[in-house]
């Protein structure tokens, strides 16, 4: 009954250990957990999901799809963060020209009918929602709708156009794409492109203000899309690039130590490098040590799976290696003394870099008593930078171009956005 109570104590302790380095609250990497599964099919399309390191009730959510940004929602005729117009300069490179000059900003909470959906469906589930933390955010501009071949290309054509500036004759590319359409069009979109991201940590649910200017030739275009509030993601598409910083699950496992046997292992190891090993042949001892080839090893070891059951041989290759080095440090300073040789110079200065020698130590305790014993190693394999995407969709404005725009309240996918029915 003695040795029930105490394995069991033993592995509250474990479990406990376990949970306070995984106290910070942060998005937990797919590989380790995924959670798309638990919600329908169009919340996963519009949103990609994390379970929580700690908090198994928690789901952080990246938009897969943002909008332009809306005041007033939930009324009658919200207001869109968004103005467009054209206009042709007088002096520089475009002189003459018509050039479209839009902007506003984007909500990359996206669709809000959607974020109240997900919201439900987490409801549902005893779950909460919250928007993931980006370290960084990039945001950019693409031309979309366009012709890939069979062998993975966009078909486009480039020439070169002579331009004399001021510091004489240059040559600029100008390629074009093929559309879906079997349209030539221009790939350079724009001639001018600032956004405010936001700098340092930030929500992935957050505005992001920009403005723009076309290249020319594309007002008549654009004056299209905005009499009928079209997608300008069929042509163009605005598209957030955010960093994320996701954890992995603290990996556990249960070593079984015969410290008669490692001692001689040891010896026998150590006898043959001249009893002194340096740091990178203890390592080498370690891992044949738990490869355990023969069977004979002083060291077996067990591996903590996803169903908290232990088994023998480890989930990969990486397991295998990180637990090595997570029982060479559990153990090298029972089994062996360092020493340090500083390397006296035999001109000028002392040499300060020293090198770690070690030898086998007389641990009477273990050897004497023979003790056998039970441990349990964890070491966490870090964090890691994930990249996640939110394209950023111009739709259901209308007007512009001198007169007030407006959002599309007429279409049914609009109100949908804007959270109404």
């Amino acid at each position: 009954m003695t040795s029930i109570i105490k394995n069991s104590q033993l592995a509250l302790a474990v479990t406990a250990s376990i949970f306070s380095t995984l106290a910070i609250a942060a998005p937990l990497d797919q590989s380790e957990k995924d959670i798309q599964g638990l919600f329908s099919v169009d919340t996963q399309q519009a949103y990609t999901l994390y379970a929580d390191s700690a908090d198994q009730n928690l789901v952080w959510y990246v938009p897969k799809v943002g909008q332009i940004a809306l005041s007033g929602a939930s009324t009658s005729a919200p207001k869109p963060s968004f103005s467009v117009y054209a206009r042709a300069p007088w002096t520089g490179i475009f002189s003459g020209q018509n050039l479209v000059h839009f902007g506003g900003a984007f909500n990359t909470s996206g669709d809000r009918g959607a974020l109240l959906k997900l919201e439900s469906e987490a409801h549902a589930q005893g779950l909460r929602i919250s928007p993931a933390q980006a370290a960084k955010v990039t945001t950019k501009f693409l031309l979309t709708d366009l012709i890939v071949g069979n062998d993975g290309r966009i078909n486009t054509q480039c020439d070169t156009e002579e331009w004399n500036g001021p510091n004489g004759l240059v040559l600029i590319p100008v390629c074009k794409a093929l559309n879906s359409e079997g349209e030539w069009v221009n790939t350079d979109f724009l001639s001018k492109f600032r956004t405010a991201t936001p700098r340092g940590n930030s929500t992935v649910s957050t505005y992001i203000p920009f403005q723009a200017t076309s290249m020319p030739d594309w007002d008549f275009t654009v004056q299209e899309w905005m009499e009928t509030g079209s997608n300008w993601d069929a042509n163009i598409q605005a598209v957030a690039e955010w960093e994320l910083t996701t954890v992995k699950k603290v990996r556990v496992a249960r070593i079984n130590i015969d410290w008669s046997r490692t001692f001689e292992q040891a010896s026998t190891f150590f006898a043959i490098h001249n009893n002194a090993c340096l740091e990178v042949e203890v390592g080498t001892f370690f891992k044949r040590l738990l490869d355990n080839q023969n069977g004979e090893s002083g060291i077996t070891v067990e591996y903590l799976q996803a169903d908290g059951t232990y088994a023998n041989e480890p989930t990969s290759e990486e397991q295998f290696i990180q637990t090595v080095e997570a029982v060479r440090k559990e153990m090298r300073d029972e089994l062996f003394n360092e020493m340090r040789d500083f390397g006296q110079s035999q001109i000028g200065d002392v040499n300060r870099e020293a090198t770690a020698m070690y030898t086998m130590r007389a641990n009477y305790e273990k050897l004497v008593f023979k003790r056998n014993e039970t441990r349990y190693v964890s070491w966490n394999p870090g964090s890691s930078v994930t990249n996640a995407s939110t394209n950023m969709n111009i739709q259901c404005v209308t007007g512009g171009f001198g007169t007030q725009v407006t959002w599309d309240m007429e279409d049914p996918a609009c109100r949908s956005i804007a959270g109404q029915q």
